[in-house]
């Protein structure tokens, strides 16, 4: 209960933040190899796509597809004191950065879910692009309301001058489809590459490989859906708020 309670208080924190992150600019130009490597770790637990959805497949309703549609904010803790924010240009911000996307995913038959995740923060020159692919085995599972899948992602952010960042990992999740909460569980692997352009093109490519760790809950209420979610990428923490509908 007091689980549930903190991730409520911190969504509640995360939308009320959405102002700072309108004002997000980032324009990294004197770093160093080692504060380039910094800030790339930091913005991609920021691109990462997170699950934010239980184990069951949308199609597997009383019809053969399904859709969901929802907003969501992902809040990233950070250093906002850290060298490689102020050098990037970013001062001021919070504590856990707030990152407003927009997501859409699919299903089909056969337990197969395609999904889309964008951010365009107004004011900003974060860009914040995702794909996945889901496959739902829960149905070949001989255990009651017991769901898992398999899932493969990509996202990628542009606009930040002077750098580039991809993300591409897989992941597996089970959970359980009960009547209104679906609790879910996810562990999987990312790999980041942040890739220095313009004056910082003397620098190296950086890439990274992390373990990544989600743990959350959808609730259904009627067509109306809300997923709490916290998330590790590697080392650095994230919670997410998403609220949408399906059918």
């Amino acid at each position: 209960m007091n689980y549930i309670r903190g991730l409520f208080a911190v969504s509640a924190l995360l939308l009320a933040g959405q102002v700072q992150a309108a004002s997000l600019n980032i324009d990294p130009k004197n770093l160093g190899q080692p504060l380039f490597n910094a800030l790339s770790d930091d913005l991609a637990a920021a691109t990462w796509m997170t699950p934010s959805n239980s184990a069951e497949s949308h199609s597997a309703g009383f019809i053969p597809v399904g859709i969901q549609a929802a907003i969501e904010i992902t809040g990233l803790s950070i250093d906002p004191n850290a060298p490689h924010w102020a050098l990037a240009g970013a001062n001021g911000l919070p504590s856990r950065l707030p990152i407003p996307r927009l997501r859409i995913s699919a299903g089909i038959p056969f337990g197969l879910d395609v999904g889309y995740m964008v951010t365009s923060i107004p004011n900003s020159n974060v860009k914040i692009t995702g794909y996945e692919g889901r496959m739902a085995f829960g149905n070949y599972i001989p255990v009651p309301m017991l769901e898992a899948n398999i899932r493969i992602h990509q996202s990628s952010l542009t606009g930040v001058k002077n750098m580039e960042i991809k993300n591409s990992g897989f992941a597996v999740m089970a959970g359980m489809n009960l009547p209104i909460v679906n609790p879910y569980i996810e562990f999987g692997r990312v790999t980041s590459t942040s890739t220095p352009s313009g004056v910082l093109s003397p620098l190296a490519v950086h890439e990274t490989t992390n373990n990544t760790m989600a743990v959350g809950a959808k609730v259904e209420l009627a067509l109306f859906i809300i997923n709490l979610e916290k998330s590790k990428v590697g080392d650095k923490d994230l919670m997410s708020l998403k609220l949408g509908f399906e059918f």
